[in-house]
């Protein structure tokens, strides 16, 4: 079945058909056009309008094909402008606004509050010229201002000053603590997997777009706010409006840190997005310059990063404190014993395995080994506790040593075959585990006698025992337990990772782990 071609209408016919969409734009273009540069009161409900109105004639002109015609490019330009740029100061009004209820404990807030309003102060700039370009060009493309005027009423916020009653209570239980730990413990593997955004300093316009797409992009941003949109969400449904909430007001404050960052992710991705879009990839050439004298790219850029970027990140830390505290108030600690990995002890692999977990749950977990304790939650501490294990494994087959029952000297060639001897029963009972066959000649025995005494003989064994160990040739197959302490969730997964041998065979293979 052969799909017809859309039908091609004539630019004349369109300007007629357009008309009727911009009479609410052109009303608002016209009486900010009328204030100048006179104060004005920039509200939610005014960027909200910009927003709404834009969005809909850049849709209305993309059904159109405007995007591929001289004649229409400019204005479809100007409309995805005023919808980026108004939908940025729409999210930071709505930060501002909304700021004190959360009730955040922020030494930075001055700095934060002059910050916003220098990037409020540009948007508004902008959003002011875009007026005057939308309305210049209209009158160009032969579309007509509409008669009637817009007041300062029609834009006015209402003034949620007051709050209705909060008589919904579903009562307490022990699951809102768990739900509690579940966020606190995303929130913080959320602040891991996006640390390359902890920005400690102001960059260079030339620094950000070398960024660009490798580190800040879009595409990355988008995944970056739907990361933390995400937590929000889980928040909304399982903690806000409960008694636990009630109860704590640090939750209200950590959930402020959520939305703080969020915007201010959401306002990046739509800078990105209109710098990659629209500065650098508008086809028309002529389009883009114009775009380009009403819009200062670097400013976009220095905003992204220095001011969108750094105060998000850094709301996501000062959240990052009180989800530490809810983890410590809320987890349940267990403590549960395991078999070290059979395997070489606690190598990279198991090593790191553990680890991942308890970075999972971004929750505190000791590793004890006897008497002396280990972070859980380091790879490389956990590793450190492999001198730990290979003594406790000597000391422990040291036990398993017999006396030689050997009578008077012994000369070094005997010595040396009761040594094999001993080390081969041993294998055979299951406590040493040979990596590769052994033979009298991988022994060294070394003495500058040529006889020794029958009671030296054990002492050998163990020397030969810690030799080949060191060598990777034999292990101690003796059991070695280590004590994990911490969150109920991270321990209870080590617990079956170990039953699982740390995803290893007893020669270090790799095997599939549990679900």
């Amino acid at each position: 079945m052969v799909i017809p071609l859309k039908e091609m209408i004539s630019e004349e016919e369109f300007l007629d058909l357009f008309q009727q969409q911009t009479s609410t734009l052109l009303k608002i273009c016209s009486y900010l056009n009328e204030k100048g540069d006179k104060d004005f009161l920039f509200t939610k409900r005014f960027y909200g309008s910009i927003t709404s109105q834009s969005r809909m004639l850049e849709d209305f002109l993309d059904d159109y094909g405007a995007v591929n015609n001289k004649t229409w490019i400019f204005f479809r330009e100007l409309m995805a402008s005023a919808r980026y740029m108004g939908f940025s100061s729409y999210m930071l009004k709505h930060i501002q606004n909304r700021y004190s209820l959360y009730e955040l404990k922020d030494e930075d807030k001055e700095n934060f509050f002059e910050h916003t309003k220098v990037v409020q102060n540009f948007l508004n700039n902008v959003v002011r010229k875009l007026s005057r370009s939308i309305t210049d060009e209209a009158l160009r493309l032969g579309l007509k201002i509409p008669k009637g005027k817009l007041q300062e009423d029609d834009f006015l916020d209402v003034a949620a000053d007051k709050m209705l009653p909060h008589n919904i209570d579903e009562g307490f239980s022990s699951k809102e603590e768990e739900n509690v730990v579940k966020i606190a413990s995303d929130y913080l593997n959320i602040m891991k997997a996006y640390e390359d955004y902890s920005f400690d300093r102001t960059y260079s316009v030339q620094e950000i777009e070398a960024m660009i797409p490798d580190s800040v992009s879009e595409e990355i941003l988008r995944r970056f706010e739907l990361s933390i949109q995400n937590l929000q969400s889980l928040y909304d449904t399982y903690i806000k409006n409960t008694k636990i909430e009630t109860r704590n007001i640090m939750l209200k404050s950590m959930r402020g840190c959520i939305s703080i960052a969020l915007h201010l992710a959401e306002i990046a991705r739509t800078f990105t997005h209109f710098y990659e879009r629209h500065e650098s990839e508008i086809s028309y050439e002529s389009a883009r310059e114009n775009i380009e004298r009403i819009i200062d790219k670097n400013n976009i850029l220095d905003f992204t990063v220095n001011y969108c970027l750094f105060h998000c990140y850094r709301h996501l830390e000062t959240g990052g404190d009180l989800a530490r505290d809810f983890l410590k108030r809320f987890v349940v600690v267990e403590k549960v014993g395991v078999n070290i990995p059979t395997y070489m002890g606690f190598h990279v692999r198991p090593a790191t395995l553990v680890m991942k977990i308890v970075k999972h749950y971004g929750s505190e977990v000791k590793m004890q080994l006897d008497d002396e304790a280990y972070d859980a939650g380091s790879a490389l501490d956990i590793f450190r506790a492999n001198e730990k294990i290979s003594a406790t494994k000597r000391r422990l087959i040291l036990k398993e040593i017999r006396p030689c029952e050997e009578k008077g000297k012994i000369t070094a060639e005997k010595a040396k075959t009761i040594i094999y001897g001993e080390l081969d029963r041993l294998v055979k009972e299951g406590k040493l585990f040979t990596y590769e066959d052994l033979s009298l000649d991988d022994l060294t025995c070394t003495t500058d006698e040529s006889s020794v005494k029958p009671e030296e003989i054990k002492s050998f064994v163990a020397e030969e025992i810690k030799r080949l160990m060191a060598a990777g040739k034999i292990d101690i197959r003796l059991d070695v337990k280590a004590t994990f302490t911490g969150d109920i969730r991270a321990v209870k997964d080590i617990e079956a990772l170990a039953k699982a041998n740390y995803g290893e065979d007893e020669k270090g293979n790799n095997i599939e782990l549990p679900a």
